[in-house]
């Protein structure tokens, strides 16, 4: 019957669950508040609806383990070291100022500060799965912010393995401080182990799986590795969590760290889903209204001790201080790992009294907020900027002289992949250009290396202006925040109304408040990749390329409409357009470094008589040779115009980007 009973308990609560999250999934609330709600009405404090509480809390733990398991696939030593400054120093800041704050404020209404610090570890840590989620929804992981956000969690991920390790001794105070060392003595040894596998056992362990290409014994190895390592460490007197996590880094650095993801995250989604509800059994509603002003104090005052906890270490990192802003609201929550933690304590024997419900009460409040607030920070940001006095200072390169002049130029503002592609061709085209960028460490680094660029926030005047805004010719937004895009439009329109203004964003969508707010063109990633693919597909069926510049420039005139709504054809909308793309097409081709046609004669080339096609003009840098004679010469660079038919024209192609075979090694 114990069977029977658990089966009806898990139908219970995932039922239930689907229809709560399926409800605030619509209002925009994350899936993690409505486990928690759910968990609070099947709990005992609500309907009572879920008898075998237990078993229901064992498969709640071993969602935990995965859920450490996959933040150690995570903790890859490659992405530390690119974010090493955020993760470590600003991690650590977060971290350190917050568990300060919250234990000094707790010793003085507790008086016991083994607890005063285990409610600061609980309150340090934010919602890794709620703002990434968050994130993700908005676009902004890669943006600036998103970077310091994603760095600061995964410290404060990284930090809930040595909390963990603590717990017993904050449990049995100062007493139990001696047995620490044989602790931390082993969990050394874990680590070690863990590297050695790491080098030497794990990646031919996993090739020698993956080579039988049996998906069920891949699966089967790697949660033999996860739970068997949790199991080891729990042994040796540390955590399971512990375990999971150092089997995750395991796997972190190999080249099937992505694949294991894949297949661990549906068991881990669902055991975590659990995990929650079992949390939210635990809260006391009743509790929660009867002291509804103790909870909401508790709720105000993580808030505001953590927004300026996770403000700080952006501004001690040189960051704009609207970011500052943007990331303390969005770290401003309790986290996961917090419920993980607090569990833990109490089984520890850690007695924290009215403050455990009010705590719990606190943390479904501040994770149901978050996705409002992260929504709000970029208006909260600019409203707290405009009531803060502004400051001025000349840009000057390393040798400390100051950039010259510039008008009828190009500002690029942000220096990502496609900034850099951009000042690439301006530079090769001789075309002016000044850049903006947030990143002090790009900029420094470009500075070196003599480029114009300049730290500044495009969405103040006074930044714009330096760059001489009033004397540029075109601006390009090159960043990837939707937020921060239409900030700088706006800013950008009012400030020259004849400057043209191209931005780069992420989604259609953008496409419309950009261009009301001024933007000239808006190129949407999305349809720009509809438009790469639609066109390689043509050209794999020979259709010249006049006809495919024809498709991409209608689907660009038309504002990216036609894509919306394509018609289903199968031919040309017009019978000159069928007969070109059948009969007659035009192609420019040109000449690659090595080519077996360059420095030879157009008679020498003999194109129209090897291939059929004809050339119309050959291009030379800037000048342009229409109808060349026999005895023009083509030239390495040369773009080729000509004409003729598919057949002709792949033809003509081949053979002018044909270059002389190397020669034998014999």
């Amino acid at each position: 019957m114990e069977q029977v009973e658990l089966l009806r308990d898990l139908l219970l609560i995932f039922g239930w669950s689907a229809i709560v999250v399926f409800v605030f999934d619509k209002i925009k609330i994350p899936a993690i508040v409505g486990f928690l709600v759910s968990g609070v009405a099947l709990g005992p404090h609500g309907l009572s609806l879920v008898q075998n509480q237990s078993t229901v809390e064992i498969l709640a733990e071993i969602g935990v383990v995965l859920l450490l398991f996959t933040v150690g696939l995570e903790f890859s030593m490659t992405k530390m070291y690119r974010m090493k400054k955020m993760v470590l120093v600003g991690g650590a800041v977060q971290v350190g100022l917050t568990v300060l704050a919250v234990a000094g404020v707790a010793y003085l209404a507790i008086g016991d500060p083994g607890k005063a610090v285990f409610i600061g570890f609980l309150v340090a840590l934010s919602s890794t799965a709620v703002v990434l989620k968050v994130l993700t929804d908005r676009a902004e992981v890669n943006t600036q912010q998103g970077q310091s956000i994603t760095g600061i969690l995964i410290f404060q991920d990284l930090c809930a393995v040595p909390m963990m390790l603590l717990i017993p001794f904050l449990a049995g105070g100062g007493a139990a401080t001696p047995a620490l060392l044989p602790l931390v003595f082993k969990a050394v040894l874990l680590v070690a182990a863990v590297l050695a596998a790491t080098r030497w056992v794990v990646p031919h362990l996993l090739f020698h799986t993956l080579s039988t290409r049996n998906r069920e014994l891949f699966i089967m190895v790697i949660l033999l590795m996860c739970l068997g390592t949790a199991y080891l460490t729990f042994e040796a007197g540390l955590s399971l969590a512990l375990g999971a996590f150092l089997a995750g880094m395991m796997i972190s650095d190999s080249e099937y760290s992505h694949q294991v993801v894949a297949e661990v995250l549906p068991f881990r989604d669902i055991l975590n889903a659990l995990f929650f509800v079992s949390i939210g059994m635990l809260l006391d509603v009743r509790f929660a209204f009867d002291h509804l002003p103790f909870v909401l104090a508790v709720t105000a005052g993580i808030i505001l001790i953590k927004i300026p906890a996770a403000a700080l270490p952006g501004a001690l990192l040189g960051q704009p201080l609207r970011f500052s802003i943007v990331t303390s609201l969005a770290l401003s929550q309790i986290g996961e790992f917090s419920f993980v933690l607090a569990k833990s304590g109490i089984g520890s024997g850690i007695d924290m009294g009215p403050f455990y419900q009010a705590f719990l009460a606190a943390a479904v409040i501040t994770m149901a907020a978050t996705p409002f607030m992260m929504a709000a920070s970029p208006r909260v940001a600019a409203a707290i900027l405009r009531r803060l006095p502004r400051r001025r200072e000349p840009r000057v390169t390393e040798s400390g002289s100051n950039y010259g002049p510039i008008r009828d130029h190009v500002i690029v503002v942000g220096f990502g992949l496609n900034g850099q592609h951009l000042v690439h061709v301006l530079r090769a085209s001789g075309v002016p250009y000044n850049i903006l960028e947030l990143n002090p460490a790009t900029v420094r680094e470009q500075m070196k290396l003599g480029e114009p660029i300049h730290f500044g926030d495009a969405t103040h005047d006074h930044v714009l202006r330096h760059v001489s805004l009033d004397k540029a010719r075109v601006m390009v937004v090159a960043i990837s925040d939707a937020a921060v895009e239409r900030r700088v439009v706006s800013v950008a329109r009012r400030l020259s109304p004849r400057l043209h203004i191209i931005v780069r964003t992420r989604y259609v969508r953008e496409i419309e408040p950009l261009t009301a707010l001024g933007a000239n063109e808006v190129i949407p990633e999305e349809f720009e990749t509809s438009i790469e693919i639609f066109s390689h597909v043509l050209q794999v069926y020979n259709v010249p390329f006049n006809i495919i510049m024809e498709h991409v420039n209608t689907v660009r005139e038309g504002t990216y409409k036609m894509l919306r709504s394509m018609p289903a054809k199968t031919g040309w909308d017009n019978p000159l357009g069928g007969l070109l793309a059948n009969k007659m097409g035009m192609q420019t081709v040109d000449i690659p470094p090595g080519a077996t046609v360059a420095e030879k004669k157009l008679s020498e080339v003999n194109l129209r008589a090897l291939t059929g096609a004809t050339v119309l003009a050959v291009q030379r840098q800037r000048e342009l040779h229409t109808n060349p004679a026999a005895d023009f010469a083509l030239a390495e660079r040369d773009i080729v115009y000509i004409v003729g038919n598919p057949m002709q024209l792949k033809s003509a192609t081949k053979r002018l980007k044909e270059t002389a075979a190397p020669p034998s090694s014999r």
